[in-house]
């Protein structure tokens, strides 16, 4: 079972990725929004979250669902967590939050795929984008081997470095400085697929 939160694309992309035949992936934001917090797994199942980095933490809706959420059958649980460049002390983070579920995190992989921070950095040329995606894709069948073997992996980080950082999360949130270009053509499906219902169509 993978549980995945996606803003651009890319964690889903992964959790598909990632997924073996007939494993299930869920969206964490469906999940919290049809209050199903109960992860029921077949024995020997594997429970995964997949999920992007913000700000070098765990964002809001991750922390919620695990939070809320409530587990039988977990012998094995991972993360894979998308990222720009690092994933600070994130995966630290979600070990502890998920030690309070009386669970074990055993293995956290940081995926660096196209940063989506485009207020915060310069946005790499297509040619770096495609490079690093070709990237991701080697690492994900390297991570999939490594998920099907229950191989274990260090996790750094720690929860007060995380909780720290969610301060810096939260004064940044917002939409104010993005806007619609010329180039919309008035589809309507970022305003479908926003995550954080943040989008609404206005006159095509």
């Amino acid at each position: 079972m993978i549980y995945y939160f996606t803003g651009t694309g890319n964690s889903l992309y992964v959790a598909q990725k990632l997924a073996g035949p007939g494993e299930q992936i869920r969206s964490i934001i469906d999940s919290l929004e049809n209050n199903e917090h109960h992860v029921d797994l077949a024995d020997g199942e594997a429970l995964g979250f997949v999920f992007p980095v913000y700000f070098y933490t765990v964002s809001d809706p991750v922390l919620d669902f695990v939070r809320k959420m409530t587990v039988s059958g977990a012998s094995y649980v991972y993360a894979v967590i998308v990222c720009g460049a690092s994933i600070g002390p994130a995966g630290g983070f979600l070990r502890d939050e998920l030690r309070k579920k009386g669970l074990t995190l055993s293995r956290v992989d940081p995926l660096v795929v196209p940063d989506g921070a485009v207020l915060f950095y310069n946005i790499d040329s297509p040619e770096q984008m495609h490079r690093q995606l070709l990237d991701a894709d080697e690492k994900i069948g390297t991570i999939r081997s490594a998920i099907e073997e229950r191989k274990p992996s260090s996790i750094t980080g720690s929860a007060a470095a995380g909780k720290a950082l969610l301060a810096s999360y939260h004064a940044c949130m917002g939409t104010g400085k993005f806007h619609a270009l010329d180039r919309c053509i008035g589809c309507g499906l970022c305003s479908t697929i926003c995550p954080a219902h943040a989008i609404e169509m206005k006159d095509g």
